[in-house]
């Protein structure tokens, strides 16, 4: 969208009475009246930190009324303020029999996007899920998929919750509400619950939650893993120049259970790049390919002492805004990669686009030192 000049100079105004009004304000109630009735994006994004550093100063105003909507603003916002995260755990606690259950997901969402553990995270989570019990038959089913995943990505299982989700009656429901959705909200629902179902087989196996996503993942993915950004694709010609070859990497990978791998490559016992197609490698199988539901760990088809590396390149997207603290689903995917038996390096854009790896050799010698643990050649 164009803008001209008068509407640039209004913008400018309003950003400006926009940060005055956040710096002489008061009253949180009164704040978070006007925040609420806030409907443009720009004017949100364009007073984000004020809003906060504002929010900050009233937190003591946080209260069982209004935590809900705060939670939910400082989701949207991308930015990690633990002092206002650490508050909102603080007043659910406090005042949790005065808090609508219906509001809990919006109160845990921001500690799951923004990957943050409050000093209290059990009470707090425990305190949320107990407000939560006697309603887990009644809830709208979308809303505990959401719940569940959000709690999966804090490392956070119920057992009530989850047994309330992977019971037959349940999904029977969620499958009929889900042919009346428009079919975006369909499909972000349906990889929830197929996130949250990889995350429980993976990370709670002793619930003996069976994998049943096989064939909705076959779907999702013969279509296509996607294609890669210019970094992506200097980091590929780069890893096969520090590995010796392009046959000692593999691209656009997926996981036994469907993560998206962008690079792999595979090191024997004395950390030599093993070449793809060469004996004992057993590659990643493919998409399409029928998948048994029992699958072993990747790292038991190398050979004695060979580790298979996942890269993985993480754009802002996958950082909080404001400080470089890795968000919740970059970190569950990490978690579940080294659970398969990858070893992980994550390669963030503000070291890769840095200007001390402005230069091609700065950028070889950091791949080096990430993958072997050494510099130059």
């Amino acid at each position: 969208i164009s803008i001209t000049g008068k509407q640039l100079k209004l913008l400018r105004k309003l950003d400006h009475y926009g940060h005055q009004r956040l710096q002489q304000s008061n009253n949180l109630d009164q704040l978070w009246e006007e925040l609420k009735s806030l409907k443009a994006d720009w004017f949100r994004e364009s007073l984000v930190e004020e809003t906060i550093a504002a929010l900050q100063r009233l937190m003591d105003g946080i209260n069982y009324i209004n935590v809900a909507g705060i939670a939910s603003f400082i989701s949207r916002t991308n930015y990690l303020s633990t002092l206002l995260l650490d508050r909102i755990a603080s007043v659910v606690i406090e005042q949790i029999e005065k808090i609508h259950p219906f509001s809990i997901f919006a109160v845990i969402l921001p500690y799951s996007i923004l990957n943050y553990d409050p000093p209290q995270r059990n009470e707090f989570f425990g305190t949320c899920m107990q407000c939560l019990h006697s309603h887990l038959g009644t809830l709208d089913p979308l809303m505990l998929v959401f719940l569940g995943f959000s709690l999966a990505t804090l490392e956070y299982f119920p057992e009530d919750l989850l047994k309330t989700i992977f019971n037959i009656k349940f999904l029977a429901r969620l499958d009929s509400q889900l042919e009346i959705l428009p079919s975006s909200l369909r499909t972000r629902v349906q990889f929830r619950l197929m996130e949250l179902n990889r995350a429980v087989c993976l990370e709670c196996p002793e619930l003996q939650i069976p994998w049943f996503h096989d064939r909705f993942c076959q779907q999702q993915y013969n279509k296509d893993i996607g294609s890669m950004n210019g970094a992506q694709l200097q980091i590929s010609k780069m890893l096969a120049e520090v590995l010796g070859g392009i046959n000692c990497v593999k691209t656009s990978l997926l996981s036994p259970y469907y993560h998206t791998i962008e690079f792999e490559c595979i090191l024997d016992k004395r950390k030599k790049p093993i070449p793809y197609g060469s004996h004992n490698i057993t590659l990643g199988k493919l998409p399409g390919m029928y998948w048994e539901s029992n699958i072993q760990i990747v790292g038991s088809s190398l050979p004695p002492g060979a580790e298979r590396i996942a890269f993985e390149f993480l754009d802002s997207k996958a950082f909080c805004r404001n400080i470089p603290h890795i968000k919740g689903k970059s970190a569950m995917k990490k978690r579940h990669l080294e659970i398969l038996g990858y070893r992980v390096i994550q390669i963030p854009h503000f070291e890769w686009n840095s200007m001390a790896l402005s230069q091609k050799d700065a950028r070889l010698d950091y791949l080096r030192e990430r993958i072997f643990g050494i510099g130059k050649s």
